[in-house]
């Protein structure tokens, strides 16, 4: 959990920070569409499971965004080295619980969260499994793959850790000869502005246009 202490006057971000931080809801957020075309071609021709490959994806993506990468820890902004995935999986009970991996090359992720999602379903609480609220380094991540959606609220717990972004994906379909799928991302006015959070979206359909080259 490497990172480094913003100097909050010396930042192209000041501006910004000062006027969205003395709001009482700081954070914004978009639902925009995804084109899965080319992603879904690959991981069925290479047979890869869609949630781990596409969370993979959009993680790697949001991590080459700065901005991303930023956090407001006790009254400082920070910026991680990496962000890594802390997500919901579907027990067999047919509720949610927390999970969280590390964001490693695609492979080891892979083996990772594969094992970890297979305990999660079991409904079988294991400490690591369930989100660290000592950390921040995280993405709070979670798919509601029953529907389409085209907007999106989350729960916020009202402290230091309304500055993680939270992400959420609907039900993959076609349309013509297109696959795409809603997704929604939500940040913190005070840390992430439009452009790099446009940036973050723009990344991850690059990414998903070209899956073979960045799943390394």
């Amino acid at each position: 959990m490497k990172y480094k202490i913003i100097d909050i006057n010396n930042w192209k971000g000041k501006q910004h920070y000062e006027w969205f931080i003395k709001y009482a809801v700081p954070y914004y957020g978009a639902t925009t569409t995804i084109d899965l075309t080319l992603f879904f071609q690959y991981i069925h021709d290479v047979k890869l499971p869609f949630f781990a490959t596409f969370m993979y994806l959009i993680v790697k993506a949001l991590n080459e965004i700065p901005e991303f990468r930023l956090r407001i820890m006790k009254g400082k902004v920070v910026e991680y080295d990496v962000i890594n995935p802390a997500f919901t999986v579907m027990t067999n009970d047919g509720v949610y619980d927390n999970c969280e991996v590390e964001l490693k090359p695609f492979s080891e992720y892979l083996l990772e969260i594969q094992r970890k999602m297979a305990t999660a379903k079991l409904g079988v609480i294991v400490k690591d499994l369930y989100n660290d609220e000592s950390r921040m380094d995280q993405f709070y991540i979670s798919s509601i793959p029953w529907i389409d959606f085209t907007s999106a609220t989350h729960p916020m717990p009202g402290n230091d850790f309304d500055s993680v972004p939270r992400i959420l994906w609907g039900k993959y379909h076609n349309v013509g000869d297109k696959t795409v799928i809603a997704l929604q991302i939500q940040a913190h006015h005070a840390l992430i502005d439009g452009y790099p959070y446009s940036q973050g979206v723009l990344k991850i359909q690059e990414m998903v246009n070209d899956p073979e080259k960045y799943l390394k």
